[in-house]
């Protein structure tokens, strides 16, 4: 099994907001080895301004330096996961990022954990948290 976490999964879990047990034990799943997990680095963008807005730049610097020294894989946004987004994002109304992670997800060829309903209908399979 492998989940690609998208930003508002990790939002979820970091702040202790509805549905983060299950996010939480997603995450376990990945440190013990059980499943493989994986974020797109436009999730790194959304996690450093959201936690920078609310917190400042250290508790970003902070939380960023948290994902990257977990078993979280980082899938860098490439050619094919570029215009697979653009598809996603011609083809349904959906956030520029969500259609990254998307994309991200197809070439990770994993799930996409989240609780936007937007990601269904995108051929990719979707975990909802929440």
């Amino acid at each position: 099994m492998s989940y690609t976490f998208d930003t508002k999964a990790l939002m979820a879990f970091f702040n202790g907001e509805a549905g983060a047990e299950k996010v939480e034990a997603l995450l376990k799943e990945v440190d013990s080895g059980a499943a493989e997990g994986f974020i797109s680095s436009v999730t790194l963008t959304e996690i450093y301004y959201l936690y920078f807005r609310r917190f400042g730049a250290k508790a970003a610097e902070d939380r960023i330096e948290q994902v990257k020294y977990s078993n979280l894989k980082i899938i860098a946004i490439n050619d094919s996961i570029a215009i697979n987004a653009g598809k996603y994002k011609a083809e349904k109304k959906i956030p520029i990022a969500d259609a990254l992670i998307a994309a991200s997800a197809l070439a990770a060829k994993s799930k996409v954990v989240t609780a936007d309903e937007h990601f269904e209908g995108l051929g990719v399979k979707v975990v909802r948290f929440r």
